[in-house]
């Protein structure tokens, strides 16, 4: 396949590559967006922590999105500079994405001991200040949204006789008591999420991983070409002997050759003989 054909092959494969990659930070940003969110409507219960993952996935999302940019512009001008650039950061940008999938996992694994301390704080101050009745407390959207009661289950709202059990704690459709502690139901929806977070990352890493060994290939095309010649001159030199050739001989490099030069002896010069006028005869009348 010659030259051209190729670099044209690999541009149209490294502009489907961006496009993958494009989807992929698209996914990312909707995914980390909708987690962020679904997080912060309950945040202030675990005094709001373990959000940064969210917000993290959301800024991948964003920088995938310039790095199309620049994987677009410099394919589309053949700009093998920014190419190699757009190669490095992609490759950057895929070990981040793994490191964050780490991140997560090892978020997951910590998360239980603070957030059932931030939990079981915030459900003390719920009881303190008799909200059961407040249809908008974030315990009573908790508990109706999660079909839960109490932080560890009904017998919370039981060890206080004056105090009933919440509208949120019943199930609107037969009316009866959610058996299960929110505190177990929370933590757990919050670990999911983790878990999203490195599934999403570690997919979009490995999605990305596919294509740069076309982005590289065709960085490596755009490079000036060198001819070989049958003896093992390349192009380079022929052009330097072309030109060591076409250069005027002066009487300096006639009579002091350099190392360089040829080694034959200097062609002599021949003798030019100066033209003579023949005297013009004029008649006479």
């Amino acid at each position: 396949m010659r030259l051209s054909a190729r670099i044209k092959c690999f541009k149209y494969l490294v502009y489907a590559y961006v496009i993958l990659i494009s989807i992929c930070g698209g996914a990312q940003l909707v995914i980390g967006a909708f987690l962020l969110w679904t997080h912060k409507q309950y945040a202030p219960i675990v005094k709001n922590q373990f959000w940064e993952p969210f917000a993290v996935l959301i800024g991948l999302g964003i920088i995938s999105q310039a790095l199309c940019y620049l994987g677009w512009t410099s394919t589309s001008r053949k700009q093998r500079c920014y190419l190699g650039l757009f190669c490095a950061f992609l490759v950057l940008f895929i070990v981040i994405l793994f490191l964050v999938s780490g991140w997560s996992v090892a978020t997951k694994a910590h998360l239980i001991v603070p957030a059932e301390v931030a939990i079981e704080t915030s459900f003390t101050e719920f009881l303190a200040k008799d909200n059961t009745n407040d249809q908008t407390h974030i315990w009573n959207r908790l508990q109706r949204d999660f079909r839960c009661c109490g932080y560890n289950g009904i017998h919370d709202y039981k060890k206080n006789k004056q105090m009933g059990f919440p509208w949120s704690c019943y199930d609107p459709i037969d009316t009866k008591v959610f058996n299960t502690g929110c505190m177990h139901v929370f933590v757990k929806s919050i670990e999911m999420n983790m878990i999203r977070v490195a599934v999403v990352a570690v997919a979009s890493a490995l999605i990305q991983s596919l294509g740069i060994f076309c982005a590289i290939q065709l960085t490596m095309l755009l490079r000036r070409p060198t001819l070989m010649l049958p003896n093992g001159d390349n192009n380079h030199s022929v052009r330097v002997k072309r030109t060591r050739e076409l250069t005027p001989l002066s009487p300096v490099t006639i009579g002091n050759p350099t190392p360089h030069s040829s080694s034959k002896p200097p062609i002599p010069l021949k003798p030019v003989v100066p033209r003579v006028e023949q005297p013009v005869m004029k008649s006479s009348h």
